[in-house]
């Protein structure tokens, strides 16, 4: 029977494998084309290879697209892949930023990075030339006036062939709604667009950003 230990040193194996396919994959992909042998298969493009005749969703023919490139101008980073040390997810950032003169110093930031964390590191070394930034002007509906409270609350009554004051009784107010039971607003991931600024998407509250791997 297989103990933690021995499943764990299973699981790693099967990581590095896996690590190895995907960057075997993109070596040859970049190497496809490369060669553009994609156009004699009647493909306008890699992406439309990737796409239409591998069955590759937009999402993943795009970072496969980006990091099939990658490779043709920087060969080094199809070992960083292989070996763990950068993710597919991160890839399309760093190609936003890496160059032949900083590829030393920048390579290793994204060295196991998540995709945010990825976007962050590209805003920092890239900022975004025009950042852009508006005020927004909202109208807010007037408040319904407040009837004047009455002093006594009191009414007239016939009783017999009296005429009496009676105290009305006041309607209690509808109870304020449980905090602890209202929905939690979705949360919502900030856009970096320089080494300070982040940009929400429209309609969302501020929140923390996730990460994805």
């Amino acid at each position: 029977m297989e103990t933690a230990h021995d499943l764990a040193a299973r699981l790693a194996s099967l990581l590095r494998r896996e690590h190895g396919a995907m960057a075997d994959f993109l070596v040859a992909l970049a190497d496809f084309d490369a060669r553009r042998l994609w156009l004699r298969l009647g493909h306008a493009s890699l992406f439309a290879f990737l796409h239409q005749h591998l069955g590759l969703s937009k999402g993943a023919s795009h970072f496969r697209k980006v990091a099939a490139e990658l490779i043709q101008r920087f060969p080094e980073v199809g070992e960083h892949l292989r070996s763990g040390q950068l993710c597919i997810t991160s890839v399309v950032e760093l190609a936003r930023v890496l160059t032949p003169e900083n590829r030393a110093e920048v390579l290793p930031r994204f060295f196991h990075a998540s995709k945010q964390e990825a976007k962050a590191v590209a805003a920092e070394i890239l900022p975004a030339a025009v950042v852009p930034q508006r005020v927004v002007v909202t109208s807010l509906a007037p408040r319904a006036a407040e009837p004047p409270a009455e002093p006594a609350g009191l009414a007239l009554r016939q009783v017999g062939a009296e005429v009496r004051p009676v105290e009305l009784e006041r309607p209690t107010p509808p109870a304020a709604p449980n905090a602890s039971t209202a929905e939690p607003a979705p949360r919502a991931v900030a856009e970096p667009l320089t080494r300070d600024l982040r940009r929400m998407p429209r309609g969302s509250a501020a929140a923390p950003p996730s990460c994805l791997s």
